[in-house]
């Protein structure tokens, strides 16, 4: 063949492809003009997460935790006592909150919870326990309930936790769901409140991530009171069934357990006239509690917190008939605090 013919043949080649390749390109852009009433095709990724099927809503992250309660000053105890799993920072927001209105904050050290844990609590008008990993004593649970008998206000905001755990949840009015936790941690519940060990989602309304889930106010209680919505990042659900404890936040119809996959509503927080529960810690914190009204809810805690008026001299000192540690030397009174570390006082008490 000739160079001549050769050179024809690559350019006839080379002129059909660019004709190819450009029908292929216009061709989409025709079919739209002309009209056709063809079916359109959906990208598959977009019917995989379709924007009316599932909401990623991020509320507003601004605000100021107040409080509406003019209390006379009160002292509020954060047990650090039990190997709890939370710092400082995370209840900073609840801590600054009480100390701008006139409350004093104290942390329950290891050493007071020894020596002298029925003391602290009578020097205390509200309990705080977060995220416990250290079993209580059965003198320690016997001093809580008589604390709170007496009026004292409790709190007890816990995440998840896995069986065989030490739990929040087994302190005065909760037992873990998943089964008795070492030690004393498991009691049963005085008040049918129950923590749910598995984490909730929901893949359809969600905040950021679909482990964010929102929550709503259920009736009417002091705890939700100004509340529209609020983020958990790590909820733990709540099993509610006596009467004097009411549900007062329950997670989204499509919320499901990550355990069983059965959707919801789930309560996620409850309230009685002297105990709150609240199945997540993570809201306490400076990075969350500012998302959709978590700063309300934080201010309604701190109200809570100092609405008691405990009696004098509760709890009594600790017996051995009451599981305490009758003659023990007095430890040091509990350090307080205006948002610096917890620290350890200094002044002898007896136990």
């Amino acid at each position: 063949m000739s160079q001549r013919n050769v050179l024809s043949g690559t350019v006839v080649f080379a002129v059909a492809l660019g004709l190819i390749l450009v029908g292929a390109a216009v061709a989409p852009y025709a079919v739209q003009l002309g009209g056709s009433d063809s079916t359109d095709t959906q990208n598959a990724a977009k019917q995989a997460f379709d924007a009316d099927e599932l909401v990623a809503t991020p509320g507003p992250e601004s605000g100021e935790v107040t409080m509406d309660s003019n209390a006379a000053p009160k002292t509020v105890l954060i047990d650090v006592a039990h190997g709890n799993d939370v710092s400082e920072s995370d209840v900073q927001p609840l801590v600054d909150a009480l100390v701008a209105n006139g409350h004093q904050v104290k942390y329950l050290t290891r050493e007071d919870a020894q020596r002298n844990f029925n003391a602290s609590l009578r020097r205390a008008d509200a309990f705080v326990v977060v995220n416990p990993e250290q079993p209580y004593t059965s003198g320690q649970l016997t001093g809580v309930r008589e604390f709170e008998d007496a009026g004292g206000r409790v709190a007890l905001v816990g995440d998840p936790q896995s069986a065989g755990t030490t739990s929040v949840l087994g302190l005065v009015t909760v037992s873990v769901s998943s089964g008795t936790t070492g030690g004393d941690a498991g009691l049963t519940s005085d008040y049918g409140v129950t923590f749910g060990s598995s984490s909730l989602y929901n893949m359809h309304d969600y905040y950021l991530n679909y482990e964010n889930v929102y929550a709503t106010p259920e009736g009417d209680t002091a705890l939700t009171e100004g509340v529209d919505e609020v983020v958990f990042r790590d909820a733990a659900p709540l099993s509610v069934s006596a009467d004097g404890v009411s549900p007062a936040l329950v997670s989204g119809g499509e919320t499901r357990v990550e355990s069983i996959r059965k959707p919801g509503p789930y309560t996620v927080a409850a309230q009685s006239e002297t105990v709150v529960a609240i199945g997540d810690a993570d809201f306490l914190a400076p990075e969350s509690a500012y998302e959709a009204d978590n700063e309300v809810l934080v201010g309604n805690l701190a109200d809570f917190l100092v609405s008691g008026d405990k009696e004098a001299g509760a709890p009594e000192p600790a017996t051995p008939e009451t599981g305490g540690p009758a003659g023990s030397a007095p430890g040091s009174a509990p350090g307080s605090t205006t948002g610096s570390a917890p620290t350890q006082g200094t002044t002898p008490t007896p136990a």
